[in-house]
């Protein structure tokens, strides 16, 4: 087969070691092609490549995001392998419409692609990442660290994997490496790291399988490993390949494995032995290889390519937006041109002039935004993000009578009927409020615009803008307002991130410290997240501050372990006894310290 690969070489050599014709063309060292920074045409690349190729294929890379032009125009059946996918939806869910087959590194990412947009169910695969064997490999090196990590640590941006060495460190000696970038390290210098630890620890940012997964198993070490969606459960068995823990078993299962050599290193035989036999590069290129080989004798492609021009227009905008620094960052007009060429052929929809007054509105067009507003709510009336837009455009433009009456639009089709106070200021024109923005933030998220992880929003106009982004805001105006960091937990927690539900929750516990509910709920959070001995604290100031009959029932049915329960009970039993004008946080917290001892 002759193959075109754009941007990353990450299949290059095994396309090659099975036989197959390549042309690499990417800004990267050692390309056949070598590209620039500025966009190129396709067209220029294809005139460069010394043969007509059956197949083009785009390589994703988190370093590296060349940008090519003309994509809605290329008849050669084109491909595409999307990485770091949780994070990348809000471009790559709109390239999968412009290629003929696309591929992602997340099983969540393919089936939530597949639901939203069900045209593409046969289009798009799931191939997750895989290891290098030639670098991650078993080398001749004896044990040195009980667990070893490789990743940079950032309380901020990376809570729970904090949380999660903080935790172990209490029991385990934990060595970590870490570095500036992505990649604390050289691969060859991970290799050996991973080779000289009995446990190799692994944390996913986002649910799914990350690539230190493979790389650790590949080089013949014990993984203990997030449960997290569970996607590993399609490749391995825990105990048989890898060690998988929750929040519950993280320490248990550290230490069985810990004392227990002969079945750690059974476990790191037979994960190593799977990796290499099924989950290479070389194995996931045959795979990809099994798609591309019809496709690629299919050389008349049919798509509608008129509908490519809109998705490609939108991808563009947001790669766009997203690295401003990057060659994608240069990808807006080609954005802007793709969108208004589908206006110009008539192929309108609602969709399409919203994308078109967003970017309008980004530019301070605002008399070309009301215009495509209008003929969005003409093609569309119940065109819900149109009418966003134009409550911001139509205030932005001088008009807040206009611009309350479409927000109070907007309010009664979501049946989130604003304040009279919010209603007023927005007629008058006048600067909203911090719980102006927490009610449009609530209207977002009944709008089902959450949050849009790997990408920022807040810093965009606000006719972009999610749930998440208007709380933002709120908190911004207001630092004290806690329904705003509830709302921002609501969010967080949505979407599966119980670590970050817990930092906004603790802003409203210290906001609101004898509210009962926020510590109750402010405990699951944080047990969920690998602090149980916070948990623990949260929990019984719940007992202490709720006046509700059936407080213990909801703390029974945590099912909390015996030496968590013991802990409970006996820091009652404590605080029981002290008089009731001594119970304030000093007392609390030295029961909480005599009492730790229990927990182990």
């Amino acid at each position: 087969m002759r193959i075109l690969l754009l941007n990353d070489a990450y299949f290059l050599p095994s396309l090659r070691n099975m036989g197959h014709t390549v042309v690499f063309a990417s800004l990267a060292p050692g390309s056949d092609l070598a590209l620039g920074p500025d966009p190129v045409p396709l067209s220029q690349v294809l005139e460069a490549c010394p043969f007509d190729p059956d197949v083009i294929l785009y390589s994703d890379s988190i370093d590296l995001r060349l940008a090519f032009l003309g994509w809605e125009k290329v008849e050669v059946p084109t491909v595409f392998y999307g990485i770091d996918s949780p994070m990348n939806r809000f471009w790559q869910f709109d390239l999968a419409q412009v290629f003929d087959l696309t591929f992602l590194d997340q099983k969540a990412s393919v089936e939530r692609l597949a639901t939203e947009r069900p045209e593409l169910k046969d289009r798009v695969h799931w191939l997750p990442l895989a290891a290098d064997p030639a670098v991650y490999r078993k080398l001749p090196l004896e044990k040195t660290y009980d667990i070893g990590f490789v990743g940079t640590l950032n309380s901020r941006l990376r809570p729970k994997r904090s949380w999660i060495i903080e935790e172990l460190k209490r029991h385990f000696t934990v060595t970590v490496f870490e570095g500036q970038g992505r990649r604390a390290l050289p691969p060859e210098n991970v290799a050996a790291i991973y080779n000289q630890s009995r446990l190799v620890l692994n944390e996913n940012l986002s649910p799914g399988l990350n690539l230190r997964l493979f790389e650790a198993m590949a080089c013949g070490s014990c993984l203990l490993t997030e449960a997290s969606d569970g996607s590993w459960a399609e490749l391995f068995k825990d105990m048989e390949h890898l060690a998988v823990y929750t929040p519950e078993t993280l320490v248990d299962r550290a230490a069985g494995l810990l004392a227990d050599d002969v079945r750690r290193e059974a476990i790191a035989e037979q994960g190593r032995a799977e990796v290499l036999d099924k989950h290479t590069i070389a194995a996931r290129t045959r795979v990809l290889l099994r798609h591309l080989a019809p496709l690629a004798r299919r050389r008349n492609v049919e798509l509608n390519r008129s509908r490519r021009a809109f998705f490609l227009g939108r991808a563009c905008l947001n790669l766009a937006h997203r690295w401003p620094q990057q060659p994608v960052g240069k990808l807006g007009p080609e954005g802007v041109k793709l969108l208004y060429s589908q206006a110009r052929a008539g192929l309108e929809s609602a969709d399409l002039h919203f994308e078109m007054a967003s970017q309008a509105l980004q530019e301070k067009r605002r008399s070309h935004a009301l215009a495509s507003l209008r003929r969005a709510l003409q093609l569309d009336p119940t065109h819900l993000r149109s009418l966003w837009a134009l409550f911001w455009c139509l205030r932005e433009s001088g008009d807040p009578l206009g611009a309350s009456a479409e927000i109070s639009r907007l309010g009664q089709h979501l049946r989130r009927k604003a304040s009279v106070g919010f209603l007023r200021r927005a007629a008058a024109g006048a600067d909203l409020i911090a719980r102006d923005y927490l009610y449009l933030g609530r209207l977002l998220e009944k709008a089902g615009w959450l949050y849009e992880p790997g990408t920022d929003r807040f810093r965009g106009h606000p006719a972009r803008w999610n749930a998440f982004d208007a709380c933002q805001m709120a908190i911004s105006l207001d630092p004290d307002l806690a329904p705003a960091y509830v709302k921002c937990a609501d969010l967080m927690e949505a979407l599966s991130c119980p670590d970050f539900a817990a930092l906004f929750l603790a802003k409203a516990v210290n906001l609101e410290p004898r509210n009962p509910e926020l510590r109750f709920r402010f405990s699951r959070l944080l047990r969920e997240s690998y602090r149980r001995r916070e948990s623990l604290d949260q929990l019984l100031n719940y007992l202490f501050l709720s006046t509700e009959a059936d407080k213990w029932e909801r703390v029974v049915a945590l099912n909390l372990p015996e030496p968590e329960w013991n802990f409970l009970l006996e820091s009652v039993w404590r605080l029981s006894r002290q008089p009731v004008d001594k119970l304030d946080r000093p007392a609390v917290e030295a029961v909480l310290k005599s009492a730790a001892t229990t927990i182990t």
